[in-house]
């Protein structure tokens, strides 16, 4: 019987290892992950949430699953942020197969799996919605999936924000004569903008606005925090009414703002997002 030498045996080890840091890498990055096109019925939460508690997230970076009945674990925990400042070390776990809304399924991602929500069955982050484009359409209360190559007829006067990191789109905005930069586009988020004390303070300047206390989850805590309403406001030299901001030290252009218009369409082959209403010159 001929058995391996030590110096086979390393290189064996070695070519293991480098193909699993691959396969790895490549789950993380969402290279490997397939989403089947189709359309999404949503809830009635404000931010982006299917019928079955499914969240479509791009304020997350990745994608979390509550149950870690699905799939197999395939790296050690790992020291997860909320954002908040509040860590976690969770298992990431990888799936074949997950379905949303019995209707359209994701293949082949990596999750993060330990938390736990009464609220939330999974998040589907920016691991896996970087790779499509998707159409909102709040008449219906849709998200409609589609492929890398779908473009819709775009008004001329749709708003256009364009970000350039595929992972984490962050925008420029001018609210009134203020710009502020670092503003993540975050569909997980339910108010319309949040921004530091010192913004809101210069805009309270110049506006009217009733302040509250309300509670913000986060995907391990919650918190209080002031929400402040301005009857109207400025945001790239439009004008909105009854704009909620809530007060935090991230920067956030949330769902509320996206479903104020008719269609949303997100492109994320060119990093940008499109929204206008129905009424809108072509």
């Amino acid at each position: 019987m001929k058995y391996m030498n030590f110096k086979n045996v390393v290189i064996f080890i070695l070519s293991l290892t480098t193909i699993w840091i691959v396969v790895v890498f490549f789950c993380y990055k969402g290279y490997l992950t397939n989403i089947e096109v189709g359309q999404i019925q949503l809830d009635d939460c404000p931010y982006f949430t299917t019928q079955d508690s499914v969240v479509f997230d791009t304020g997350a970076d990745f994608s979390y699953i509550s149950s870690n009945k699905i799939g197999f674990p395939f790296l050690s925990p790992v020291l997860v942020n909320d954002g908040e400042g509040n860590n976690k070390i969770l298992p990431m776990y990888f799936t074949q197969y997950f379905e949303v809304n019995d209707k359209v399924k994701i293949k082949n991602f990596a999750y993060f799996s330990g938390f736990k929500s009464n609220r939330i069955k999974a998040i589907i982050g920016m691991n896996v919605l970087s790779k499509l484009n998707i159409l909102f359409l709040s008449t219906q209360n849709t998200l409609d999936i589609k492929s890398f190559d779908f473009k819709p007829q775009i008004p001329s006067s749709a708003i256009i924000l364009q970000y350039k990191d595929r992972i984490r789109p962050k925008v420029t905005l001018r609210l009134d004569n203020v710009v502020i930069d670092d503003i993540l586009i975050d569909t997980g988020f339910d108010g319309d903008l949040a921004i530091d004390e010192h913004y809101i303070e210069k805009l309270k300047s110049n506006h009217s606005c009733d302040s509250m206390i309300r509670t913000n989850h986060t995907l391990f805590d919650t918190q209080t925090v002031k929400n402040i309403t301005f009857s109207e406001l400025y945001i790239n030299e439009r004008l909105y009414k009854n704009i909620h901001v809530v007060q935090l030290k991230k920067r956030l252009l949330g769902s509320k703002f996206l479903k104020r218009f008719d269609k949303v369409f997100w492109d994320s082959k060119n990093l940008t997002v499109y929204m206008w209403n129905e009424n809108d010159e072509y």
